[in-house]
C-alpha cells in the first residue's frame, strides 16, 4: 500500500504524494491539512511519511 503513495519510490511520502492520491479518491485537502495528516505519522519529524 506503500507504493501506491510514494510515487516516485523514494522510501517517503510527500505532502504532494498524499495530495494526487487523496484527490484521486475524490477528496480536496488543504496544503495545510495534508501537512497535519503527515505531521500525526511522522516518527522523525523530517515532514514526510518514510517507509523503514
Amino acid at each position: 500500500a506503500f507504493s501506491l503513495f510514494d510515487k516516485d519510490g523514494d522510501g517517503q511520502i510527500t505532502t504532494k504524494e498524499l495530495g494526487t492520491v487523496m484527490r484521486s479518491l475524490g477528496q480536496n485537502p488543504s496544503e495545510s491539512e495534508l501537512q497535519d495528516m503527515i505531521n500525526e505519522v511522522d516518527a522523525d519529524n523530517n515532514g514526510t511519511i518514510d517507509f523503514p
